[in-house]
């Protein structure tokens, strides 16, 4: 007699708890960053070690969902991953003890990692399992959908995708963390009692069909569909496909991060991307969908080979837009491709397990061995080829042909043919000018027809290439094309020295009239300096004489003695330009490669012509500067908030008190907040008003003729006698709070309360 089934009520119960479970395990990795950041900084050590900390987790909970899902019936099922969700809310709520703090002067990486297993690690590997372990659940159940469950894992990606858009939107910017640790504990308790639900359902409704049936057995019953096991091959494009959106979500954001705009929080909208696309292909769309996505991924990358080289005059969203229409597409082919190819719910878990370790292998290559092995962001078009190099696969394609001689000749000749061909026209603009001469009646600008000969002929031939259905052809043809234009860009620069580093990208460079050498991270400016001899001791950009920095050290050098100078963020060493004999500077700089380029002669001699004494104390500013004696500084300069990554544990309450603590009573903290997209002052006015600190701001124009750039900057001092003669200069105008903008604590923060929409 067949089991009652409760219809679209188990579907729900399943899918309601998926999407919990997710929504908290992206919500838990928000929230155990912020409370980390403080006492161990923002270094990539930190980074990196959360990072895989928490993939490595993810791993251990898709092994033992398929350990358990594969062993063991579904009464042991339910009974072990019950008692360990009980088990694991022992650690409840999530908190830092208050006397924790990492051993000696070492890295910190052993006491992190115990620090998280200890606090995290329970629940997050239980709540990992989730996923594969109640959609197996699901798959023994008698539903008429028993027999394809995956539809369960677009809700488990739609509650990752809502914590990681509500956390910066909701929760952040109007809860505490300890507001925060609770709200999650609650949502912990509510998954326990759905996974209970979940587990009587199973028995409830459990199929009449034994597990691990063979193929041959399997009848038309829901639950009992069974297909022949995954060969290694099946086994080795799920990973496959899974590693390149993995490692492409970090490469695009790296790269439009680095060299587009630095724009904080960016990271939101690739993931948000990224998750989507598992939400579409896993919710039972057509197939036509899948079809429309690999027809219009070739033309996307080309678009993007041509925004990306060909120096068109377009807003910078312009480019956004293509690379995460890319971007999009890319994850929408893979992840479609990782759809249709999924096998029967019998090896659901193995299945997942495999996706599961392309995404460790993505992060792990982005974030571990591409800073170290590649001097720019090489892995995002590595990558972008690669997904290039897939796409004829599953799209009607006739065999490669490389067994025949006219195969091969085929596939060596196009990306041979193309390569010069692309150099020719994209570096010579002779062809261009020639043929604009002969068709005066084109109605189009000059600029515009060079850039469709120069880079529109190679892309159009490149897209012809899809039309063999050659597997890998375009792919081939696409990197040759994007090769050819990248390495003839380089040699065209004024690039004296490029290095890599965790923190991003550092490129030295000389101008085209010799006037300058700068220092920059990405597409955020770190300095310069004149080359002229008789000049190059003058500090330029945002910290010229004429200048807000210029003001402070001249105007209130001649009412006090600035013995020792403390400045947060190295650059180019500009700030040297300040300090005299018998003062002394100390320059805390996060990033050893800055270290090196800033205090070597032939770039930049800012700290080898200074007269002071001075050294670089390497490590994150506030952990470092927390060493520093009482009451030690003069002055303190903070320079840390131009890029893309605002270190807010420098800008919190906390971090206030600290910085007035290492101040002389009549010391002063001057801070650079020059930022395209996000005004910090209403968070400094807050503050100051909170601690009864007297401020000053300065927004300083830019005067290329003189070598100085537009700059912002904040004075502070713990009296109003303490700005001296400038708090009654004009250029100097007080900041009031705005209603709105709340103080700054370790515990709390809203970045996008102050970002410039």
């Amino acid at each position: 007699m067949a089991v009652p089934l409760p219809g679209a009520s188990l579907p729900v119960l399943f899918s309601l708890t998926l999407f919990v479970s997710a929504a908290l395990l992206f919500f838990v990795e928000l929230m155990i960053a912020k409370l980390i950041l403080p006492l161990l900084g923002g270094t990539p050590a930190v980074w990196n070690t959360c990072v895989l900390f928490y993939q490595a987790v993810l791993l251990m909970g898709y092994g033992y969902a398929h350990i358990v899902g594969t062993r063991a019936g579904n009464a042991r099922q339910a009974a072990l991953h019950l008692t360990i969700l009980a088990a694991a809310s022992l650690v409840l709520p999530i908190a830092v003890p208050g006397q924790w703090a990492p051993a000696g002067e070492g890295s910190p990486v052993g006491d992190l990692l115990l620090l998280l297993a200890i606090t995290v690690g329970p629940p997050f590997f239980v709540l990992s399992a989730t996923a594969p372990l109640l959609q197996r659940w699901f798959a023994r159940t008698g539903h008429p959908s028993a027999g394809d469950p995956y539809f369960l894992y677009s809700a488990s990606n739609l509650g990752s995708m809502a914590a990681l858009i509500g956390y910066p939107l909701w929760a952040e910017p109007h809860l505490r963390l300890a507001e925060q640790s609770r709200l999650w504990s609650v949502g912990y308790g509510i998954i326990v009692l759905l996974t209970v639900l979940c587990a009587g359902a199973l028995w409830r409704y459990r199929s009449h069909c034994p597990a691990g049936i063979r193929p041959e057995e399997a009848g038309t019953a829901a639950g009992c569909s069974a297909g022949p096991p995954p060969t290694r091959a099946e086994r080795g494009r799920w990973v496959l496909y899974a590693f390149v959106p993995s490692s492409l979500m970090l490469g695009v954001t790296t790269f439009l991060s680095t060299d587009v705009a630095a724009i904080p929080l960016f990271w939101v909208i690739p993931l948000a991307l990224y998750l989507l696309s598992f939400i579409i292909v896993f919710a039972r769309v057509p197939a036509l969908l899948h079809r429309a996505a690999i027809l219009l991924l070739p033309l996307a990358l080309l678009a993007l080979f041509v925004v990306d080289f060909a120096d068109i005059d377009a807003p910078k969203w312009t480019a956004f837009f293509v690379h995460l229409v890319n971007f999009f597409l890319v994850c929408m082919v893979c992840h479609g491709e990782v759809a249709r190819r999924r096998p029967a719910a019998d090896y659901l878990t193995e299945f997942y397990l495999c996706l599961s370790v392309g995404g460790v292998l993505g992060g792990m290559f982005n974030s571990l061995l591409a800073p170290v092995v590649f001097p720019t962001v090489v892995e995002y078009p590595l990558v972008l080829i690669i997904a290039a190099l897939l796409l004829p696969a599953g799209w009607g394609a006739t065999p490669s042909g490389l067994r025949t001689g006219k195969g091969v000749l085929l596939f060596i000749g196009a990306p041979f043919v193309l390569a010069p061909l692309t150099y020719f026209l994209t570096a010579n603009s002779s062809v261009a000018s020639d043929l604009y001469v002969r068709l005066p009646q084109l109605s189009v600008t000059w600029s515009t027809f060079r850039m469709l000969v120069s880079y529109g002929v190679p892309a159009l031939c490149c897209y012809g290439l899809v039309f063999l259905r050659k597997p890998l052809l375009f792919g081939m043809g696409f990197a040759a094309l994007f090769a050819t234009v990248a390495v003839a860009k380089d040699l065209n620069r004024e690039i004296v020295h490029r290095e890599r580093s965790f923190f991003g990208v550092l490129t030295v460079t000389r101008t085209m009239s010799g006037t300058f050498m700068s220092l920059s991270h990405g597409t955020t400016l770190h300095g310069k300096q004149w080359l002229n001899p008789e000049t190059r001791s003058e500090p330029v950009s945002y910290y010229h004489r004429e200048g807000p920095v210029g003001e402070v050290f001249d105007r209130l050098a001649g009412d006090r003695k600035m013995h020792r100078i403390a400045v947060t963020g190295l650059g180019t060493g500009s700030l040297a330009a300040y300090a005299h004999a018998g003062q002394e500077i100390d320059f805390y700089e996060i990033d050893p490669a800055v270290k090196r380029i800033s205090t070597d002669p032939a770039y930049f001699t800012f700290l080898s012509d200074c007269r002071a004494a001075w050294r670089v104390i390497l490590g994150d500013a506030r952990l470092t500067l927390g060493r520093a004696p009482p009451h030690h500084y003069d002055i303190i300069i903070l320079d840390a908030f131009s890029s893309d990554s605002i270190p807010v544990h420098l800008l919190t309450r906390e971090a206030l008190d600290l910085y007035l603590a290492k101040l002389t009573r009549e010391g002063v903290l001057l801070i650079h907040i020059t930022n395209r997209y996000v005004n910090l002052a209403p968070v400094l006015a807050k503050l100051c008003a909170e601690q009864g600190v007297a401020c000053r701001l300065r927004d300083d124009d830019q005067d290329y003729e003189i070598g100085k750039d537009g700059s912002t900057w904040v004075l502070l001092a713990r009296e109003e006698s303490g700005l001296g003669p400038l708090s009654a200069r004009a250029a100097w105008q007080r900041i009031t709070p705005q209603a709105g903008i709340a103080a700054w604590r370790d515990d709390f923060s809203n970045i996008l309360s102050v970002f410039k929409w």
